[in-house]
């Protein structure tokens, strides 16, 4: 063959197939059989040919690209707030990449520095790096903080206000006068939220509260917390989370420790594995699909310059009485 550039007509001589076939199977390879796609690719790769590369290829069906950048894809509070945005996404013909950062700040500005040529914005969720860094990145894509206000950054977060408020109550009614807490990571904003409404809630009610801290949102983090309570048990135990508080319900049983009987315990966003929990779970439930709901809302309407920035959305909480909390020594309050 002579020297020079490689053409589609080309390699549909070499496979033997029409040009249109050689078309599909590099643009919509699901419309052409795997044994063709696979002469055609072969053939291809024997005169050098190479297609249209992507980023000049134009978007088919959609209007454009999102991120969404996560702490943990297997925490199901993160996992809900994907989906959400997802189906946002479907609605308004947008694609969507999700990143994971792995609890890491650094490796979360790492994911947003590789994406952002990519996308036309992004949803930081639980971001765990600096308010400054965040603000940094916003001045390079449209940003959306969502479970975490960042001043200077449209924001959707959780109002847990009036479930703890709910959830101190219930503490009260059921006659406990000291609370341990069981934290989560020490780079999480809304662990220093969390703890300070809780800690506030119950001084309120001359109810004592000790914190434990840091540990990690899963459900190995508070199976790590039970000997450290178990120093000094207070009776009633809440959780940052509910990964936290069945971790720390599973840690308990090995040591013939047992809830409700010997303990009670709480935790926060009636995440499914709380439901089904034996005991099933006392709970602040919190909506990580309608934050995302929001959140992706308002990325698409500051894409479309409809909405003005640095604004805050909120998401309301209440609290959920299950089998898992109950007065020391009796019923349930």
């Amino acid at each position: 063959m002579s020297e020079g550039k490689v053409t589609i007509r080309d390699v549909a001589r070499e496979a033997g197939v029409s040009p249109s076939t050689v078309s599909r199977a590099f643009a919509r390879p699901d419309r052409v059989s795997a044994a063709t796609a696979t002469i055609i690719f072969d053939a291809a790769n024997r005169l050098g040919y190479h297609s249209e590369p992507v980023q000049t290829v134009p978007l088919r069906g959609i209007r454009g690209v999102i991120a969404v950048i996560v702490p943990d894809i297997a925490n199901q509070f993160l996992s809900d707030v994907i989906r959400a945005v997802q189906h946002e996404c479907d609605a308004h013909d947008y694609a969507l990449i999700v990143a994971e950062s792995r609890e890491s700040a650094s490796m979360e500005r790492t994911a947003f520095d590789r994406i952002a040529p990519l996308v036309d914005g992004a949803i930081l969720t639980s971001s765990r790096m600096p308010d400054a860094m965040i603000r940094k990145c916003a001045q390079t894509r449209p940003i959306v903080s969502a479970n975490r206000i960042v001043r200077g950054v449209d924001s959707v977060v959780i109002d847990i206000n009036d479930g703890v408020e709910q959830l101190a109550d219930h503490i009260q009614r059921m006659g406990f006068d000291r609370v341990t807490y069981l934290d989560g990571p020490a780079t999480s904003w809304s662990v220093g939220f969390r703890w300070h409404t809780v800690s506030q809630a119950c001084a309120a009610r001359g109810i004592a509260a000790r914190r434990l801290w840091p540990g990690a949102p899963t459900v190995e983090g508070g199976f790590a917390f039970a000997g450290k309570y178990l120093d000094d048990p207070t009776g009633m135990v809440v959780a940052h989370n509910d990964l936290m508080a069945v971790g720390f319900m599973a840690a308990m049983r090995r040591q013939g420790r047992h809830c409700p009987q010997d303990y009670s315990i709480a935790g926060f966003d009636n995440d499914l594995i709380g439901q089904i929990s034996q005991p099933t779970l006392t709970t602040v439930r919190q909506s990580p699909a309608l934050m995302g709901t929001r959140a992706a809302r308002i990325l698409f309407d500051r894409l479309k310059g409809e909405r003005p920035a640095q604004d805050i959305t909120t998401v309301p909480t209440s609290l959920i009485i299950r089998e898992s909390t109950r007065r020391p020594g009796g019923e349930g309050a």
